[in-house]
């Protein structure tokens, strides 16, 4: 029956070839469609499907469908939320601060929704919840919502509260792992953007900037420039590594700590007037910009209004940027309500770098989940364009800003490593850790100049872990890679984001490579 089946639906389709207008090779369409044709064309589908589909089908459903295809079509951030999906009340007191949000952007692709970021800060960042992973169950039921905003508010719960999320991820061998993580509900700016502000030596100041959401990063950023300057910081170390961005006005103050009154930060452009703009450094008459040496160090997440920062300082030969290819994601986007209740949320523009560079990724030919899943991937200056900063140096646009400096790609974790993020096996050793050996660890200052574990540290994860299911081999560089990951585990789970970017400052290798490029920034043209 099977067979026949199929011999009957490949006659009925070649039938239809046949019978098709314009069939014939010599009537074979070759220029573009005019948009009345495929108005006509969808109108075509449309009535075969009421007339001939056996089901009783909601036909604003279909047209809704259809528009949610037209929609995700055009790039990987515009979105439709359709009106019988909102949620008026719930929204309106997660507007309000009565109730909070999962730190975790999706995208959706195909109905399915896929991790975009984990915002930095956040208790979720420490959970081994990655970009591309896919959300299935919600509490252990399917996971329903068609749009960024409609899961945005199906998430949303009392403060501090937790939901039960679980995750399908797909390996690089292949394989798909399924992870539960229990989420806490929080708001990434409930705690500074500033986590970590220290004196690394006599001379070096260092900064982590984790988001530019919120009103008080400029402001928290200021605070923290000017204790270093007390402590005698002659110059700067920017990370911005893994900052997802936020508000542009955010940005631009931030750039004008470190550029002259009037410069440009940022240009926009759209079809309409309305996204035109030119973003200027605006100061105080009695203000000038801090002008001793900056080092900026990005990474592949490090993403939109961060991407402008660090586009500004390098254009304005104000930075030497240091690392990997950022994100590239730079655009402007805008609501429109629709007719029947429903919300567009549409790309209106993008935004570029002070000489003209394009931030915003290429994503035509792209799928969605591979726009998220290999914002990683090896890229190069081949192909790109160019401009000139001020001093005349030559950067790259076309996606992302290009480093001054490329450091070595990090080598992938080993595999011990990943089967201990997906197992959640730290998360659920430290707290039997904290209560025994908590007040021994002494003040976050304190802990944080000299990291360390206690003796004996070491071993007992080892077997805490072999229990779980992980070995951990034993060789010089497992043994730094555990002590470090240890050290981020226990510092977090007692102070929160300022003891693990505190103590990162410490022991990541790349922190401590960029003290050579100070050298000779005169020379290369920053200043």
């Amino acid at each position: 029956m099977l067979r026949r089946g199929h011999a009957v639906l490949s006659f009925l389709v070649l039938a239809a070839l046949v019978a098709a207008p314009g069939a014939d090779a010599q009537q074979a369409v070759t220029r573009p469609r005019t948009a009345a044709e495929d108005l006509q064309l969808f109108s075509q589908v449309f009535n075969q499907i009421r007339v001939n589909h056996p089901d009783s089908l909601d036909s604003h459903r279909l047209f809704m469908a259809a528009i949610q295809a037209m929609v995700q079509a055009t790039d990987p951030h515009s979105y439709v939320i359709p009106a019988v999906r909102l949620q008026p009340g719930k929204e309106d007191e997660l507007r309000a601060g009565r109730l909070h949000p999962v730190p975790i952007d999706f995208a959706f692709v195909g109905g399915s929704a896929i991790v975009a970021t984990v915002y930095a800060g956040t208790e979720a960042r420490r959970q081994d919840i990655l970009s591309g992973d896919e959300l299935t169950l919600i509490d252990g039921k399917p996971m329903t919502a068609e749009s960024p905003l409609e899961l945005e508010i199906m998430l949303a719960g009392p403060r501090g509260s937790r939901v039960a999320l679980t995750f399908e991820r797909r390996r690089a061998d292949g394989t798909y792992a399924t992870l539960e993580r229990t989420v806490k509900r929080e708001r990434f700016s409930e705690e500074s953007a500033v986590p970590a502000a220290l004196m690394l030596d006599s001379a070096t100041g260092y900064v982590r900037i984790t988001t530019f959401m919120g009103e008080k990063v400029a402001s928290d950023l200021r605070s923290a420039l000017q204790r270093l300057e007390r402590d005698g910081m002659q110059r700067l170390l920017l990370d911005l590594r893994q900052n997802g961005g936020g508000s542009v006005d955010e940005a631009a103050t931030i750039a004008g700590e470190f550029l002259p009154s009037g410069a440009v930060v940022y240009t926009s452009e759209g079809r309409r007037a309305a996204s035109v703009d030119t973003g200027r450094v605006r100061r105080s008459f009695f203000r000038n910009e801090r002008r001793y040496p900056i080092v900026v160090l990005i990474d592949d997440g490090t993403a939109s209004a961060s991407e402008l920062v660090a586009g500004a300082l390098q254009d304005h030969d104000r930075a030497l940027i240091v690392g990997q290819p950022s994100f590239g994601k730079s655009l402007m986007m805008r609501g429109f309500p629709l007719s029947d209740g429903s919300i567009l949320v549409l790309v209106v523009g993008q935004l570029r770098t002070p000489c003209g560079r394009v931030v915003q990724r290429q994503y035509r030919d792209v799928t969605v989940r591979n726009y998220y899943r290999l914002a990683a991937a090896e890229r190069d200056t081949v192909g790109r364009p160019t401009c000139k900063t001020s001093g005349g140096r030559t950067v790259y646009g076309g996606g992302g800003i290009y480093p001054d400096v490329r450091t070595p790609r990090p080598m992938p974790s080993p595999e011990w490593v990943r089967r201990l993020g997906e197992l959640d096996v730290p998360i659920a050793w430290v707290g039997g850790f904290l209560t025994a050996q908590g007040a021994a660890l002494g003040t976050l200052e304190q802990f944080a100049a000299a990291p360390s574990l206690p003796a004996g540290t070491a071993d007992a994860f080892r077997a805490f872990a072999l229990g779980r299911g992980v070995t951990i081999p034993r060789s010089e560089a497992d043994d730094t890679r555990l002590d470090r990951l240890l050290l981020g585990t226990i510092a977090y789970a007692k102070w929160g984001s300022p003891g693990l970017y505190q103590v990162e400052a410490r022991l990541d290798p790349d922190i401590r490579a960029a003290f050579v490029h100070f050298d000779g920034l005169e020379a290369k043209g920053i200043r």
